[in-house]
C-alpha cells in the first residue's frame, strides 16, 4: 500500500529538478498523476518513468505563466481524472541571479507570472474540484524559499515573489479549510539538475558561493532531492498531514533554522 493509493495528484514544473523527482516518488507511493511542463521531450521522459513504476500518468505541454494554458491543463486533468486530490504548486523560471540595482522590471514580471500568478490561479481553478472530500480532505502545496526568510544577496526578484506565496498560503489556508482543503508550503533545499544547469548561466562569483551555501546545514552536506526532499512533500501530499494547514516546511537540513 503507497500513502497516495488512487490520489490525483497534480504537480507542475516536471520535465526536471526537484518536479520530476516528486512525480517519481508520487509514482512510486500510487499516486495517479497529472503533470506539466514546457519542455515536452524531457516531460515525456519524466511520464516514462512514472510509468515503470506503474502509476497512470497524464502528462500535458503547459506554460505556467499564460492564464489559457492553465486553464486547458486543469480542463484536460478533470476530462481524464474527474477529481483532484493533491496540487503542487512547484514550476518556476528563475531569472539570473544578479544585484538588486542590475534586475530589471522583465524579470520581475517573468518571476511573477510563473509564481504567484500561476499558483494563485491554479488553486483557483482546482479548489472546486478538491472542496468537501470527507475524511483527511485534500491538500495544496505551494513552494517558497528560504530566500524570502533570509533575504539572500543576488535574489531580489526570487525573494519577492516567493515571500508572496506565505501570505498567499496562509489567508488560503483560513479560507479553505472548512472546504476541508489544507495548504501548506514547502521551503526545500536540494541540489538538482536544474540547479547544475543554472548555475553554469551564473557568474563565477555565484557559483562558487553555490558550492558552500548548498552544503550549509548542520549535516554539513548537499540535500539529495529525492532522497531528502520528497519524503517531505509526499507527506504534505498524504493523510498523514490531515491536521496540519497554513504552516510553512523547511525541507533544507536545517539551512534554515528559527522558531
Amino acid at each position: 500500500m503507497g500513502k497516495l493509493d488512487g490520489k490525483v495528484c497534480i504537480i507542475t514544473g516536471t520535465a526536471s529538478g526537484l518536479g520530476k523527482q516528486e512525480a517519481i516518488r508520487f509514482a512510486d507511493e500510487g499516486a495517479r498523476l497529472a503533470i506539466c511542463s514546457r519542455t515536452v521531450a524531457k516531460l515525456e521522459e519524466t511520464k516514462r518513468l512514472c510509468e515503470e513504476k506503474g502509476a497512470e500518468v497524464l502528462a500535458c505541454p503547459c506554460d505556467v505563466t499564460v492564464a489559457e494554458q492553465r486553464e486547458a491543463f486543469i480542463d484536460a486533468v478533470i476530462e481524464r481524472y474527474e477529481t483532484i486530490d493533491v496540487l503542487v504548486n512547484n514550476a518556476h523560471t528563475t531569472t539570473p541571479l544578479l544585484p538588486f540595482l542590475a534586475k530589471t522590471l522583465d524579470e520581475l514580471e517573468l518571476e511573477t507570472k510563473c509564481c504567484i500568478y500561476a499558483y494563485f490561479h491554479f488553486m483557483q481553478l482546482c479548489a472546486p474540484h478538491m472542496m468537501d472530500k470527507p475524511g483527511a480532505g485534500t491538500s495544496i502545496i505551494n513552494f517558497s524559499s528560504k530566500a524570502a526568510r533570509e533575504g539572500t544577496v543576488g535574489h531580489a526578484v526570487y525573494a519577492t515573489v516567493k515571500a508572496a506565496v506565505g501570505g498567499l498560503t496562509r489567508v488560503t489556508a483560513r479560507e479553505l479549510g472548512p472546504l476541508n482543503i489544507r495548504v501548506n508550503s514547502i521551503m526545500p533545499g536540494g541540489f538538482t539538475d536544474n540547479c547544475a544547469e543554472g548555475l553554469q548561466e551564473q557568474s563565477e562569483e555565484i557559483q562558487k558561493w553555490a558550492e558552500e551555501a548548498f552544503k550549509d546545514n548542520p549535516f554539513e552536506r548537499v540535500g539529495d532531492p529525492y532522497a531528502d526532499v520528497t519524503p517531505i512533500l509526499l507527506f504534505l501530499a498524504s493523510d498523514e498531514s490531515h491536521w496540519m494547514t497554513g504552516q510553512n516546511l523547511h525541507a533544507d537540513g536545517g539551512a534554515f533554522i528559527s522558531d
